[in-house]
């Protein structure tokens, strides 16, 4: 079967089509190992496991039906299957496993978006640090230059004052200074 045959059918589980068939799971894996052995492809996830379409319940449904009508082995009915199904024009699935680069390309994919944003944010991250940094060393410059204009504010009214203080001592007499009034 290829993809748009399968395109809107339900994939089975083993359970389902052992029930459909009548058969238990270890004879279906049976039939679908040596339907395997003789070309026919079974959906296969991921992990391995099959799974099953309409068409391949036919088809095992089929390889059923020669298996008891006549005395051939079950690789012989298997080939008389895969007969009937080129003859019968059903198409064989094709469903197979992914390589492993094309497995992993959509989380190659999502990792490279992922550190690309990642990227972003630091880039933006280290703009803000570097805002933050320059307010804060214009914050630091601006308080030292008012600590500074402070201190010489500071300084001069004390030599105001301390010439203040000295020219009043100046003024007073000789006799006020003497004795402290």
């Amino acid at each position: 079967m290829t993809d748009d045959i399968n395109e809107g059918q339900i994939l089975m589980g083993p359970s389902d089509v052992c029930a459909l068939l009548g058969i238990k799971e270890s004879t279906l894996r049976k039939y679908a190992l040596i339907l395997q052995d003789a070309g026919y492809k079974f959906h296969v996830n991921d992990k391995g496991q099959r799974g099953y379409f309409q068409n391949d319940v036919i088809v095992l449904k089929r390889f059923m039906e020669i298996k008891q009508s006549s005395d051939m082995t079950l690789e012989q009915a298997a080939e008389a299957v895969m007969a009937w199904v080129r003859q019968s024009n059903m198409a064989v699935s094709v469903i197979e496993k992914k390589t492993e680069s094309e497995r992993y390309n959509d989380d190659i994919q999502a990792l490279k978006e992922m550190v690309a944003k990642q990227n972003e944010l630091l880039k933006e991250l280290m703009m803000r640090l570097d805002q933050q940094q320059k307010y804060i060393e214009e914050n630091l410059k601006k308080r030292d230059e008012l600590l500074m204009q402070s201190l010489k504010e500071s300084m001069e009214t004390r030599k105001m004052i301390a010439a203040a203080k000295e020219e009043e001592g100046k003024k007073k007499g000789f006799w006020a200074r003497l004795f402290g009034k």
